[in-house]
């Protein structure tokens, strides 16, 4: 499966200057802009009601906040949508496809996968993610599932330099340590 790449991402969470006017276009009807505009991908975003629909490694955005200090730091917009799961389209796929190929026993596409989402999130000058950090916390899952756990440690240290605060590498780095010292 293939992400064409002349589709847009968007994300009515996190604020840029240009896609937040495409998506608003496509919203809208207004059509004068609609066919003008590139396809769009908006972001995937699981409430907590809705976990048990999530892959299990999303139940930790849905508890980012590790602290009462580090959810104080939340802004009123942010505030409205940290205790869901929120990731990129694209990283999402990519995430389900390595599961996929995973269970189907196909580890050779399930290695390639993981290289196509890793050189996605890394090649930041074709990117437009609006989820950095759920996509590199994916990734390190990738590596632990792996049994790499020294590039899953990296990835979610990534995740953390990007994001400090309501970030759920701190629950992976946690559960990562344990895994390793048994």
């Amino acid at each position: 499966m293939r992400y064409h790449s002349n589709v847009k991402a968007v994300c009515g969470r996190r604020k840029t200057r240009d896609d937040l006017q495409v998506f608003a276009n496509m919203i809208s009807g207004n059509c004068e802009h609609v066919f003008s505009e590139s396809p769009f991908a908006s972001c995937v975003n699981f409430i907590r009601q809705e976990a048990y629909c999530a892959p299990r490694i999303l139940w930790f955005e849905m508890f980012r906040g590790i602290s009462e200090e580090d959810i104080s730091r939340r802004n009123f917009m942010e505030k409205r949508w940290m205790d869901n799961a929120e990731v990129d389209a694209r990283s999402f796929l990519y995430y389900l496809q390595y599961l996929t190929y995973g269970e189907l026993g196909e580890h050779y596409k399930q290695l390639c996968t993981l290289l196509t989402f890793v050189l996605y999130v890394f090649d930041t000058p074709n990117i437009n993610l609006y989820h950095p950090e759920t996509a590199l916390n994916l990734i390190g899952h990738c590596y632990e599932m792996e049994g790499n756990y020294d590039l899953a440690s990296s990835c979610y240290a990534l995740s953390l330099i990007n994001q400090t605060h309501n970030n759920a590498a701190y629950w992976h780095v946690s559960r990562l340590m344990r895994l390793i010292n048994g």
